[in-house]
């Protein structure tokens, strides 16, 4: 008993932390066990990509997906753990915003008493989590949380101690390296880190020191990437990794032919609404909250200002509206709320055990009321039209399919099945910048590579080419609700192909 209330006692914040995200994440996250399915195609992708390399397929050799390798080895952990559910994926998820919430605790200790963690750590999931910009759970942006948090930890303790250990700046260049390999958008943060740090040494005369630090955090950077092109050397697929990874997102995704700063401006305030007014006022007028906190020198605040808003720069300059985009500006909100505590606080309040409790219950319920998809929660198997399809289809010997006209809507997920063709999902590619996807698609169709195809569409007003009609039947079509939009659902089955019953 003496061993387990010691063992309490050393790592409270950490259980702290482990309860929060937890409870939180629950109400918040479709991966979790109060949703029966997590329906966000993104998250489908991701899991289909996961559980494809777990069944000894390669990345980008062998299926085509537009978010770096790291993320999909995240899913495969969680298809390892639950193969036909997100279960597995909640549990990582839950693991990486706890280490998100141990660093802002080691954040909120720099310029307040750690109890004021049981105050701040649930509203900051609170926000976050109820922000519109969580969507679903289980974004990259999400996963890339307590890479953030560990590096912003980092760069105020370099501008309070005017000092970081060689293993810390290659631990942060490796952390950077890791984003890299997951969405190399959200490096902006670390370009302003590296940035405002080189500048800081130069500003002190520290020129050697400054090239140094540039030189440590490189080979940190560059760890991770080494080893994953190794690996993708070995398996057959380093020109695939680099063509589909990196070429064609800058050249057929990215926005930079269309860049101008009207589009950029309009971005901006579009992310700023969709991230929700809680997110918004603590996250956007960080740089007016970030002046009454004592203990921190003016530097310190000018450069995490400057460090908000490069990482806001480089959101914006991709000129996507995805709402997930502007989840990095996450980072900052602890530093929001210490300010706010330091603006109304006069006296050092003593903070005691039922506060943590009130705080916390009330957190959780404004967490379930204001939840994104709370309607979702407990919904039965029967309301889905993916585990319709998906009893349909399993019915079939070796059943294969691909998504027509959208990313993956999670009957992959819930027959299990992996995908036999490259393009198993339409991906959001104009045509005349990447062709290939559709061609493809329309290949797999026009000559019978599949035995079943998905269409999802809204308006229900999309055409379906002769060829289709030609070769498959319409053997199920119905209507659902995604992302609070009514979509339609038609199955197709290849005409020659008979059920195992």
């Amino acid at each position: 008993m003496a061993s387990i209330k010691q063992f309490i006692s050393k790592y409270k914040f950490h259980l702290f932390c482990i309860l929060v995200a937890f409870f939180m994440l629950l109400f918040t996250s479709k991966n979790s066990f109060f949703y029966t399915f997590n329906d966000w195609e993104d998250a489908n992708a991701f899991f289909t990509m996961g559980k494809s390399v777990v069944n000894g397929l390669v990345p980008y050799k062998d299926l085509f997906e537009q978010k770096g390798p790291l993320l999909y080895l995240i899913y495969s952990l969680g298809y390892l753990i639950s193969n036909k559910t997100f279960h597995g994926v909640f549990i990582i998820e839950v693991i990486l915003f706890s280490i998100f919430l141990f660093y802002n605790h080691k954040i909120i200790k720099f310029f307040l008493d750690e109890k004021y963690s049981i105050i701040i750590l649930p509203i900051l999931t609170l926000i976050i989590t109820t922000s519109k910009s969580f969507v679903h759970g289980g974004s990259c942006e999400e996963y890339c949380f307590p890479l953030f948090s560990i590096s912003f930890y980092y760069f105020i303790k370099y501008f309070r101690d005017k000092r970081l250990t060689d293993k810390e700046i290659v631990l942060n260049g490796f952390l950077a390296g890791c984003v890299l390999l997951m969405k190399y958008t959200s490096l902006g943060f670390w370009i302003g880190f590296v940035i405002l740090i080189f500048i800081d040494l130069l500003r002190e005369k520290e020129k050697k020191k400054a090239i140094y630090f540039c030189f440590k955090f490189l080979i940190g950077f560059f760890i991770p990437l080494i080893v994953t092109v190794i690996i993708f050397y070995l398996v057959g697929g380093l020109k695939d990794f680099i063509l589909d990874y990196f070429i064609i997102n800058i050249t057929a995704y990215g926005p930079f032919n269309s860049f101008n700063v009207t589009t950029m401006l309009l971005i901006f305030f579009y992310l700023v609404g969709a991230g929700g007014l809680l997110f918004c006022i603590t996250g956007f007028i960080m740089p007016f909250f970030i002046i009454p906190i004592k203990g921190m020198e003016s530097r310190l605040k000018i450069n995490i200002v400057g460090l908000f808003l490069t990482t806001i720069f480089f959101i914006i300059i991709c000129l996507k509206d995805y709402i997930y985009y502007i989840l990095p500006v996450a980072i900052f909100l602890p530093i929001s709320i210490i300010g706010f505590i330091f603006l109304v606080k006069k006296n050092d309040y003593p903070i005691k055990k039922y506060m943590f409790i009130i705080i916390f219950i009330i957190c959780l319920v404004l967490d379930f009321l204001n939840a994104n998809y709370r309607e979702d929660m407990l919904k039965s198997k029967d309301e889905y039209i993916q585990f319709k399809y998906a009893n349909y289809i399993n019915k079939f010997d070796d059943p294969t399919l691909v998504n027509m006209t959208s990313l993956d809507v999670g009957i992959y997920t819930i027959t299990g099945i992996v995908p036999n063709t490259k393009f198993f999902e339409l991906q959001n590619i104009n045509y005349d910048r990447f062709s290939d996807n559709i061609d493809e698609l329309n290949d797999y169709a026009l000559n019978k590579k599949v035995k079943f195809l998905v269409y999802s569409i809204e308006g229900n007003k999309y055409i379906i080419p002769d060829y289709v009609k030609n070769n498959y039947d319409l053997v199920y079509e119905d209507r659902y609700i995604y992302e609070h939009k009514i979509k339609y659902a038609k199955l197709y089955q290849l005409k020659e192909i008979s059920s195992k019953e």
